[in-house]
């Protein structure tokens, strides 16, 4: 400042002799009021201007080119957007569930509140092999599904293949999603098994057959010879037609016994059945047997008639091999009256039939072995009824279990699944 002040004093005032020139304080005063006036206003131009250029040049130092601002921008915006980035993960997963549906092995089929097909999936498209989406269901079955007789549990397609069908609803939102199964694999395997198991018993059922057939063939043709002589008397010839006709029974048991046995596979045609019907007519079928071993028959059903879909011979046929087995079993240990109690109820989706006796039981060393074919503790069995009861069973998609213990009676139970009402699913 003082530099520039002397170079404004050099320009402004000639330089002259304090002697050679007088000038009084007043003059003195005005001079240099104007000389410092003049020297702030420049010295304030060219701070300002010095200022401004600086303050410029590091402005545009500072400011990022377009191009460079253009590539900022998106990612200064992305964290001050919290619901588009929502609305992304939301889309995502709703995408990814969308692929798992169509790369699940069963086949989906949902429906909404009306019955109308709103998604499906690549196997289900696959086993109905037709366009459905945004068809009403019912018109889909209807044209796709065509049930057959011997279908049990699952439903045969217009192909011939069978399928199984679950049914679930969609909880709040108004619909159902139906799972369907191709089970016609498993079907065929499952029955070419059964077909090896029967074949490979196959010779020894024929030894056996020979045995257990001969035995009362043998008496019968006896008693039939002692029923040709004229000079029989009227007691004898009455008692040997008795045992012919006793004889003539054992045969026709066990070969009742052999058809269950063989033909207890699915290939058997069912219907719906009352199971109140069923024992009815099983003990009715066995009322000559009960009446000739003095035998007591206590009967109790469900009160509301609950269905199974079952083959009603070849059930009624494991009835009465289990009321008489527990006839015979009274009958070894001459126990009177012999007592049969046959009981029915329900839980969840089976059917539950009991049938429990008063007679000596089963051993526990040969349990393991009751449900064996040919195998049996009695001079009189053929070994198949209870192989036939199990075989029955299965075929129906059921079990039997042997509950009591050794000494308190025999006791099985037979376990079925409840018809289904609806197994084709959609919303009337």
């Amino acid at each position: 400042m003082s530099k520039v002040k002397q170079n404004q004093q050099k320009s402004t005032i000639p330089l002259v002799s304090a002697k050679a020139l007088p000038v009084n304080k007043a003059t003195n005063q005005a001079v240099n009021k104007a000389t410092n006036q003049a020297v702030n206003k420049a010295t304030n131009q060219a701070t300002n201007q010095a200022v401004n250029k600086a303050t410029n040049q590091a402005a545009s130092q500072a400011q990022p080119e377009p191009q460079l601002k253009s590539q900022l921008k998106p990612q200064l915006q992305l964290p001050l957007q919290p619901k588009q980035a929502s609305q992304l993960s939301q889309s995502s997963q709703a995408q990814m569930a969308d692929q798992l549906i169509e790369m699940m092995p069963t086949g989906l089929v949902m429906l909404d509140g009306d019955g109308v097909v709103v998604k499906i999936n690549k196997v289900a498209r696959s086993l109905l092999d037709e366009p459905i989406l945004g068809q009403l269901w019912f018109n889909v079955i209807a044209r796709s599904f065509k049930p057959r007789a011997d279908d049990w549990h699952e439903v045969s397609l217009k192909d011939g293949r069978r399928v199984k069908l679950e049914i679930a609803s969609l909880g709040a939102q108004p619909g159902q999603l139906i799972m369907i199964t191709d089970l016609t694999e498993t079907r065929l395997l499952q029955d070419k098994v059964g077909q090896m198991q029967r074949l490979s018993s196959l010779g020894k059922m024929v030894s056996t057959l020979a045995h257990q057939i001969r035995t009362p063939l043998s008496a019968a043709m006896l008693y039939s010879a002692n029923l040709s002589n004229r000079k029989l008397p009227d007691n004898a010839r009455a008692t040997f037609q008795e045992k012919l006709t006793a004889r003539l029974h054992d045969l026709e048991q066990q070969v009742n016994d052999m058809l269950l046995f063989s033909k207890s596979g699915n290939e058997q045609v069912v219907a719906p059945l009352s199971v109140n019907e069923l024992i009815n007519d099983s003990v009715q079928a066995m009322d000559a047997l009960i009446i000739k071993a003095k035998a007591q028959v206590n009967v109790h059903l469900n009160s509301d008639d609950c269905q199974v879909l079952a083959n009603k011979n070849a059930l009624a046929g494991a009835m009465q091999n289990l009321i008489h087995n527990a006839l015979q079993a009274a009958e070894s240990v001459k126990l009177t009256p012999a007592i049969v109690n046959i009981q029915v109820y329900v839980e969840q989706s089976s059917v539950y039939i009991s049938v429990q006796d008063n007679g000596p039981g089963i051993d526990l060393a040969i349990i393991d072995k009751i449900f064996e074919p040919f195998y049996t503790s009695s001079s009189k069995g053929t070994g198949l009824g209870l192989a036939v009861v199990k075989s029955v069973l299965e075929a129906h998609q059921g079990e039997v279990n042997y509950l009591s213990q050794a000494g308190q009676g025999a006791h099985f139970c037979l376990q079925l699944p409840l018809l289904a009402k609806n197994k084709l699913g959609g919303t009337k």
